[in-house]
């Protein structure tokens, strides 16, 4: 008995049908625009946690070049200041400017450059230093000024201050801000002093610059160690045409402590103003 079968390769075929050209197109626009969406509610979600996240470690502050005069409770206040302007995230632009204005304001800088941030937990402040020089004397007691003139945050009872020059008679009024220079030209004369003895040997024999009779005539006189009042007459380089230049002055000085040892001769009055050395 014969069979009849169809074989498989007679079986109708089916044909795929094609996906339209803009349905991948689609698929992509909608991919990207749920990353889009994505990065939009996640991005900002991090930067705020950032911002208020715990620091692994409390900022430490460094004081580039920070001189070793500097008096630990002040730099205590500086960095209290610093810290307590920035907040824990790295972006905060307006902490670190407000940080640079607590560094300016504390007095002991002239000049502050930058303040920035050096890892999350670390803040650097890049600045002038300024250089303690004299005591201003008054009233109130003994102020710290640096060689500019420039108050700085340090005020000391009468004879309690370092071992500074000072500078007594002073007639104008002390600055009211920190950091300020103090007013008129009497300062910067007797500082002018300070600068013309730094290098000298007999630096230590001079105690003092003497301003009570500058309103009147514009000079000035040293006091010694030994409360010889040696007057000097106008600042260096101010003198007139009939008194002696800084530098003979200087020499006359140095001539009396060759001789004996001592800046003032041993003597309760010097007189540097003419050609001779008037002593009494």
């Amino acid at each position: 008995m014969a069979k009849s079968s169809k074989s498989a390769s007679d079986a109708p075929r089916t044909t795929p049908k094609r996906l339209p050209a803009w349905v991948p197109t689609a698929a992509w626009c909608v991919c990207l625009g749920g990353t889009a969406i994505a990065l939009a509610i996640g991005v900002p979600r991090l930067l705020n946690r950032a911002a208020n996240a715990h620091l692994p470690a409390p900022i430490r502050v460094v004081l580039r070049n920070e001189p070793a005069w500097l008096p630990k409770d002040e730099r205590v206040a500086i960095e209290r200041g610093i810290i307590k302007s920035l907040t824990s995230s790295p972006f905060d632009r307006d902490g670190l400017i407000a940080a640079q204005r607590v560094a300016t304001s504390c007095g002991w800088y002239s000049d502050v450059k930058q303040v920035r941030r050096s890892n999350v937990d670390e803040v650097i402040v890049d600045g002038r230093w300024a250089i303690p020089c004299a005591l201003v004397c008054d009233a109130d007691g003994e102020h710290l000024v640096d060689t500019h003139g420039r108050l700085l945050p340090r005020a000391y009872p009468t004879g309690r201050g370092p071992k500074l020059l000072r500078i007594t008679g002073v007639t104008m009024p002390r600055p009211t801000v920190i950091g300020a220079t103090w007013t008129g030209d009497e300062i910067a004369a007797a500082l002018s002093m300070a600068s013309l003895f730094s290098e000298c040997a007999w630096r230590s024999q001079i105690a003092a610059v003497d301003l009570s009779t500058w309103a009147k005539d514009g000079t000035l006189a040293v006091m010694s160690d030994k409360n010889c009042r040696i007057i000097w007459g106008r600042a260096p380089g101010k003198e007139t045409a009939s008194e002696v230049p800084a530098m003979q002055k200087l020499a006359a000085l140095q001539l009396a402590f060759a001789r004996s040892g001592r800046v003032d001769a041993g003597q309760a009055v010097l007189d540097l103003c003419g050609d001779l050395t008037c002593a009494r």
